[in-house]
């Protein structure tokens, strides 16, 4: 009777953790790290069917699974210790979604995936052979609960679920990366530039993605400041060589012509944008690349000479900010809106920087209610 008991019970706790630990997957791999699988499958497939996180998770999720529960037969871990079964899975789980830049780069090292292989691998065949020869004979001779026994199997899940996303892809600006390309590739222009909006911290390559679904947008000189700017002008191009998501080649295109040898980015964008042939969109790269890297006055003066007469109201926000700007510190320029609303604006942010005398408090307190304009950008930023 009490075998019974124990192979009900053994049934029971086995079928809890394999349910948990599939659900954790599923929702591991077609949610938390969906965009990084989605970034691996476009690299490697180059496009050729369209990503469906839900079907990888779906497929992949009963395969560890299944896996663990084979090697299972062979560990035989019982009771309060069933969960330690899914440690191979577990590892597995967290090399599979572990994607970085590397992908593009090339360069990377497997050494410490192998290190973490054979250590997980050596304490699952030690922490078997033990509770096999030693322990298990004992533990079945003392009562206990089975909500004990439930509970002790859920901590272990806990940890190892822990540890999956420990060791799983941990680069932030990465993954937002990959979370803005997905959004973007899905048709969701403003939700990938909600990605990280509050955050501070912003890689080249996540600036310029930015900068790339602006210009798409045409909303380049209108939205560019509300996100951090480290770069200056560099910002606006991704690396070459490629590094992330968003392929140069794709910018060069957007613009209109390509990057030639040795040119830097402004050279490149001033040629381009000077060009006749090219549009819209090569010009506002090379503007907002101006304001990038504070020639304010050269900003003008390319204005004027590319749009002939233009109406300072049409413009857009930070074109305007600017030169508010230029119109504060430069006797040879005025500038005259219909609406007083941004010259209220900068003499509030003038009032605010009078308040304090503290450079680093002054910073702070500008930041808090100019930090998503030109001025804060210009008088301010690095």
């Amino acid at each position: 009777m009490r075998n019974k008991k124990e192979r009900q019970l053994q049934r029971v706790v086995a079928y809890i953790c394999a349910t948990l630990f599939a659900v954790f997957s599923f929702f591991f791999l077609a949610v938390y790290q969906s965009p990084l699988m989605e970034a691996l499958y476009d690299h490697v497939a180059t496009g050729k069917l369209e990503y469906n996180g839900y079907l990888v998770a779906a497929i992949l999720s009963p395969l560890l699974t299944l896996l663990a529960v084979w090697m299972n037969r062979l560990a035989k871990f019982q009771r309060e210790w069933t969960a330690m079964a899914y440690l191979p899975s577990a590892l597995l789980l967290a090399f599979v979604t572990d994607i970085d830049r590397t992908i593009y780069t090339g360069g990377r090292s497997y050494e410490t995936w192998i290190v973490i292989f054979v250590s997980g691998i050596l304490l699952y065949v030690i922490l078997s052979f033990v509770l096999q020869r030693v322990l298990f004979e004992k533990i079945k001779n003392l009562a206990m609960s089975t909500n004990r026994i439930v509970w002790r199997n859920l901590i272990l899940l806990v940890l190892l679920f822990c540890l999956t996303g420990t060791l799983s892809n941990g680069e932030e600006n990465f993954k937002r990366e990959a979370l803005v390309a997905s959004l973007y590739n899905g048709g969701d222009a403003k939700g990938a530039l909600k990605v990280g909006h509050k955050s501070l911290d912003a890689s080249r390559e996540l600036t310029a993605m930015r900068a790339f679904i602006m210009a798409n947008e045409n909303t380049l000189g209108q939205l560019l400041f509300e996100y951090p700017q480290y770069y200056g002008a560099e910002g606006l191009l991704p690396p070459v060589p490629r590094s992330s998501i968003l392929d140069p080649d794709d910018v060069y295109a957007l613009i209109g012509d390509t990057l030639l040898e040795n040119e830097g980015c402004m050279e490149y964008l001033r040629r381009v944008a000077h060009s006749d042939s090219i549009g819209a969109v090569a010009r506002d790269y090379y503007l907002s690349a101006l304001l990038l890297d504070r020639q304010v006055v050269d900003f003008e003066a390319e204005l004027a000479a590319m749009y002939g007469s233009y109406s300072p109201d049409s413009l857009p926000k930070h074109y305007r900010e600017a030169l508010i700007l230029l119109a504060e510190f430069s006797d040879d320029f005025e500038l005259v809106l219909e609406s007083d609303t941004l010259f209220s604006q900068f003499e509030k942010l003038k009032d605010v920087e009078r308040q304090y005398d503290d450079a680093l408090v002054r910073n702070n307190y500008v930041r808090k209610e100019f930090g998503r304009t030109y001025w804060w950008y210009y008088l301010y930023g690095r």
